[in-house]
């Protein structure tokens, strides 16, 4: 899943991979934070509006009403290579950085999507996945991010990411409503970025819906778009995609499987 003003601290990251078993279940939310469901009309708008101006008012209105019949959108993909520079991070006033462990799983929920669960979060952490924290003075944190080695699920394709050895992927970067403004999210990324090279990898990848313009531009600040793949989904069967399958994708598979046949997610 980045080209005009710059924003270090995207809105909920909703276009991020549910790439865990229990996640991938869940039915799509049309462009809406699942926790929108119960906020007021009005907020709803105001965040659309926010969002990407009345193009996105109309894009999530049209989706809206013609769910469940037809859904429709497109996602960017975003790449960083990793073997040109060492990745230095840049410090940041006010704010150090956790790698998360078992232990500092209630953390990572205080900064996280409201979504995740306890054991979704320790199941990630025992698989082997990174996730970094932003925290203030105080300790408290205000930013996670998430980043593996192992693969994903990309929810609105229906397709998963097939890492390849030296490929890593960023996922579910999430700052907390009351938290935005302090920089936190390029933070937690340049820490993410020197992370996964110093682990061996060459290439970072990561994706972002389009109506999360926000999130769009963040992430040109950090990674280079690659290609936009539009998807349409008709009465619930499996989207049809389309766009550009050009070079700079990350390997794009219905369902990874072993030599035997057995599913490998």
């Amino acid at each position: 899943m980045r080209a005009p003003a710059r924003s270090d601290d995207p809105t909920p990251s909703d276009h991020a991979p549910l790439d865990d078993a229990a996640a991938r279940d869940m039915p799509l939310d049309n462009g809406f934070p699942r926790s929108d469901g119960i906020r007021p009309m009005s907020e709803r708008l105001r965040y659309a509006f926010e969002q990407g101006g009345i193009s996105q008012l109309v894009r999530r209105g049209v989706n809206h009403l013609a769910s469940p019949w037809v859904e429709f959108g497109s996602v960017t993909f975003f790449r960083r290579p990793l073997d040109l520079v060492p990745e230095l991070p840049r410090p940041r006033p006010g704010l150090a950085v956790v790698d998360a462990t078992l232990a500092d799983v209630p953390l990572v929920l205080e900064a996280s999507d409201p979504r995740r669960t306890c054991e979704l979060i320790r199941e990630r952490l025992e698989r082997g996945d990174l996730c970094f924290l932003a925290v203030d003075p105080d300790g408290r944190p205000v930013h996670s991010g998430w980043a593996t080695m192992v693969g994903a699920h990309i929810p609105e394709l229906e397709r998963d990411i097939a890492l390849k050895r030296h490929e890593a992927y960023l996922y579910d970067a999430y700052t907390p409503p009351t938290k935005r403004g302090h920089g936190a999210f390029g933070f937690v990324l340049d820490h993410l970025f020197a992370k996964l090279q110093s682990l061996g990898a060459r290439v970072v990848y990561s994706y972002v819906r389009s109506d999360d313009p926000k999130g769009q531009r963040a992430a040109c600040v950090r990674l280079r778009p690659v290609a936009t793949l539009g998807h349409l989904r008709l009465n619930g069967y499996r989207p049809m995609i389309f766009g550009g399958w050009g070079d700079g994708l990350p390997t794009l598979v219905r369902r990874p499987v072993d030599d035997q046949g057995r599913s490998l997610r």
